[in-house]
């Protein structure tokens, strides 16, 4: 299979506190050279369990967002083992739009998964998502919301996989 484009300016291994981005290259309107910068903090103590925690599927859907920027300000190594991976906004076209869907491509990131190395910006980043982050992961966490168009009852659900693979 093609290799990713998506690149990461963070270091899954090194310790302690990073702040970057997932990097998709992009070519539009406003840069011949540009790209999509998805933020990403990695949070590492030792070793352990790695959570992966992501919200801004969708982005309308704000409470997922605001709350794992926070995290990112307020976790610190000292207070876990292993490893934390925060990203509050996955599909970031969508969220800095205030649209559900990407405002580059219309992507559904919700419907786009296993993804395409060789997609729209929206397969680009669950095809990262689906090889890179997903099996560095013990645990996910996917925070949504209602969005703008809904109105939800909290309500929380789990899926244990068996077999990982």
């Amino acid at each position: 299979m093609k290799a990713s484009p998506l690149t990461s300016t963070v270091d899954f291994e090194k310790e302690g506190v990073q702040h970057g981005y997932l990097k998709a290259p992009y070519s539009g309107d406003d840069s011949a050279w540009g790209a999509v910068m998805t933020p990403i903090t990695v949070i590492k103590n030792g070793e352990g369990p790695t959570a992966l925690l992501t919200g801004g599927n969708h982005g309308d859907e704000y409470e997922g967002p605001i709350a794992l920027w926070s995290l990112t300000r307020d976790l610190h190594p000292e207070s876990i083992n292993g490893r934390v991976i925060i990203i509050p906004a996955m599909n970031y076209p969508a969220f800095k739009a205030g649209k559900r869907t990407s405002s580059i491509d219309g992507g559904n990131m919700n419907r786009a998964f296993p993804g395409k190395p060789d997609g729209t910006i929206t397969e680009i980043t669950a095809d990262y998502f689906n090889r890179v982050l997903l099996p560095l992961s013990d645990y996910v966490l996917d925070i949504h919301s209602g969005g703008k168009t809904l109105d939800f009852v909290p309500f929380a659900a789990a899926h244990i996989l068996e077999d990982k693979e």
